[in-house]
Order: C-alpha cells, then sequence, then structure tokens
C-alpha cells in the first residue's frame, strides 16, 4: 500500500501530471522523428506485409496529427475526442513500424489511457500510474539479473568506456558480478514504492539512479541515445510528484481490477513476465539496457552497390565481416533517426528481406549476435 495527500486527488494535481506527459511526449517524438517518418533509408517494419503499400507521406501526415493532438490536449486538459484520437493515430502509425514500439511511447499511450479511461476518478489515476511507474522498475531490475548485463553494459558501457577502469581490474570476479548489485538495486527500490514506509527513500534511490544515467550517458559522459535524456528526466519528476512529497492517504492497488484498469492490470502486471520465456517483446516488457538484446550486424560485399549507406559503416573491425565494410544495425538506426530499432528477431527478418530486395548486388550478409 503507499500513502497520499488528499490533494492528489486534486484536479489540478492530475491535470499538472497529464502536462507533464504530454510536454515530454511531444520533446521525444520530435527528438526522433525521422524514426515516425517512412523518408529515411532505415527500413520500416510493419506488422502486416500489406502495411507497406501505405504511401510515405501517410506516415509524416500520422507523425503531423500526432503532435498536433499532443499540443492540443496542453490547453484542452483531458479532453476525451482529443485523447481517443491520438490513441487511434499512435496505434496505426507503431501497426506501419514495429520500430516505433518505443519504451517511452508504450508509457506514454497507457498513462493518457488511464486518464482518459477515469474521467472523474483521480484516485484510479493515481493508482494506475503508480502501478506503472512500479512495474517499469520491478521489470526492468530483473531484467538486468544475466550474463549479458554484466558484460555489454556493466563492463562495456559503464566500467570500461565511461569510468575507463583498466581490463585487468574489470576481469577480476568480484569487480564484474558486482554488477548484478544494479538490477538488484533498482528491484528493491521499485518494491520499496509499495510500502508507505519507504516510498520516499525507495523514490529518492531512483532519483539518483536516473541521474547517474544521465550522467552516464549524457554530454558529459558517452553522450549516446540523448532520446532517453528527457525520459529519465521526466521519471524524475513522476517519482517526486507522486512519491516523495508527504502523503496521508491510503491507496490500494485493488483499484487496478476497476473497469479498464484491468487492462493496465495485465499489460503491465502479467504480461512482462512473458519476456522471460520469450513470448513478450523486451521493449514492452521495461527490458532496457538488460544486455540481453540480440544485434545485428550487416556485412557488405560491394560497398559500390549501396553507396547510399556510407554514412553508416562501422568503425572498427569485425572478424565476421572477414574485413569488409559492415553496418551495425542499432547504430545506423540511432544515427539516421536518434532512436534505437525494436531488437527483435522477426523484426531483424523484415528489415533484412527488404535490404536484400533493395541492394541484391551488394552481396549483404547478416549475422545475429
Amino acid at each position: 500500500m503507499t500513502r497520499i495527500k488528499p490533494h492528489f486527488q486534486n484536479e489540478a494535481i492530475n491535470a499538472l501530471l497529464f502536462k507533464i506527459v504530454c510536454i515530454f511526449w511531444l520533446i521525444v517524438k520530435l527528438m526522433g522523428w525521422r524514426m515516425w517518418t517512412a523518408y529515411r533509408l532505415f527500413p520500416t517494419a510493419p506488422v502486416f506485409e500489406g502495411l507497406d503499400q501505405i504511401p510515405a507521406v501517410i506516415h509524416t501526415i500520422l507523425l503531423v496529427l500526432s503532435l498536433l493532438c499532443i499540443t492540443m490536449l496542453l490547453f484542452f486538459d483531458k479532453n476525451k475526442f482529443l485523447i481517443v484520437g491520438l490513441l487511434m493515430i499512435e496505434i496505426f502509425s507503431c501497426l506501419l513500424d514495429q520500430n516505433r514500439w518505443q519504451p517511452y511511447e508504450y508509457q506514454c499511450l497507457f498513462i493518457i489511457f488511464i486518464f482518459m479511461i477515469n474521467t472523474n476518478k483521480p484516485k484510479l489515476v493515481i493508482t494506475s500510474f503508480i502501478f506503472i511507474l512500479i512495474s517499469t522498475y520491478l521489470y526492468s531490475g530483473l531484467g538486468k539479473l544475466n550474463n549479458g548485463f554484466l558484460h555489454t553494459v556493466w563492463v562495456q558501457i559503464i566500467l570500461k568506456s565511461f569510468l575507463k577502469v583498466p581490463s585487468n581490474i574489470t576481469g577480476q570476479h568480484y569487480i564484474y558480478y558486482a554488477g548484478y548489485l544494479l538490477g538488484l538495486f533498482e528491484l528493491i527500490a521499485g518494491t520499496g514504492l509499495l510500502f508507505s514506509k519507504t516510498k520516499k527513500i525507495a523514490a529518492i534511490a531512483l532519483i539518483i539512479m536516473h541521474l547517474f544515467i544521465l550522467l552516464l550517458l549524457g554530454p558529459l559522459g558517452l553522450n549516446y541515445n540523448n532520446i532517453v535524456w528527457p525520459w529519465n528526466m521526466v521519471m524524475i519528476l513522476y517519482l517526486y510528484l507522486i512519491f516523495i512529497k508527504k502523503q496521508e492517504r491510503v491507496i490500494t492497488f485493488k483499484d487496478v481490477f476497476q473497469g479498464w484498469n484491468k487492462l493496465v492490470l495485465v499489460v503491465w502486471g502479467i504480461l512482462p513476465a512473458l519476456h522471460f520465456i520469450g513470448y513478450w517483446d523486451g521493449f514492452l516488457s521495461s527490458s532496457m539496457y538488460s544486455g540481453k538484446a540480440p544485434k545485428m550486424i550487416i556485412c557488405i560485399t560491394d560497398t559500390n552497390k549501396c553507396k547510399q549507406l556510407g554514412t553508416f559503416y562501422g568503425k572498427r573491425s569485425y572478424k565476421i565481416c572477414n574485413g569488409q565494410a559492415y553496418i551495425e544495425l542499432q547504430n545506423w538506426a540511432i544515427t539516421e533517426t536518434d532512436a534505437i530499432p525494436n531488437p527483435e528477431i522477426r523484426i531483424y527478418k523484415i528489415i533484412q528481406k527488404k535490404l536484400e530486395k533493395k541492394y541484391p548486388a551488394a552481396g549483404l550478409n547478416y549475422f545475429y549476435y
């Protein structure tokens, strides 16, 4: 249970949270706008092959309509007509390209959804909001408890690239396995948000975690994947507004069993667990920087047959490419669209099929790892 002040049931406070979500959504949409168009080299990956027949201009129109709807919601607070329209636009746009199924997009969709289904029920809004936040931290923490996180994120990104720790130290067993503490930290702090006595210290701990991520990935650190910077900032705001201010009223999570809130319970509470057995997407399960996501390398035999892609060639040498030019799909997506691709093998295969069709003479070879 989490205690919450009576003023959190005030429509003015709910309106503030709603506006914060809309402002954040606008920012990330504008930062990664190329991912929401089809005027790019990075291929789209529609849910159904027939959706490839949709003209590229429709993608752009959907983006413009989305931005207009979000902007209008800043002035016409929680207008149901606008929210329904926005949700339909976003869902259709995401059907046109599964790479748009970004974690922040998914979270924004559901936060706006809970405001729509709980009109004049501020208690239910806050309860479902809290449920989404806690689910995010719990599944994100659990997702980091694997060897891929230790090797890729902890050792390569944090210790070597960011902290410049030499290999003879990172190779020490106790240093290597200490990386598990990061996943446990997030898991324990997320659990702490559940209880009145620990929610405040847990929120402070998570804010410190977000500040570290901003330092790690921000301009003073690796200066990488800048679209996650505003997301970390807005999560800090959520934590402060909902958990740190002293709360008095008790909220129980039985509220998520009411009406359409049950959909939030299923999608955020149950379905992410299926990711651990391969039946639900990582991006839809708060699996971010977990080290588990598969990557794709494209080796190029004849670069003259795909000169357009020259901007995205990798700089280091890959043995699997035998000295040939290559492209890392993740770096290509970030370079061109400021967003990482949805790391699912089925999506990689759609992209592979499109590239084979577009550059048949380039001798492209594909490797997943």
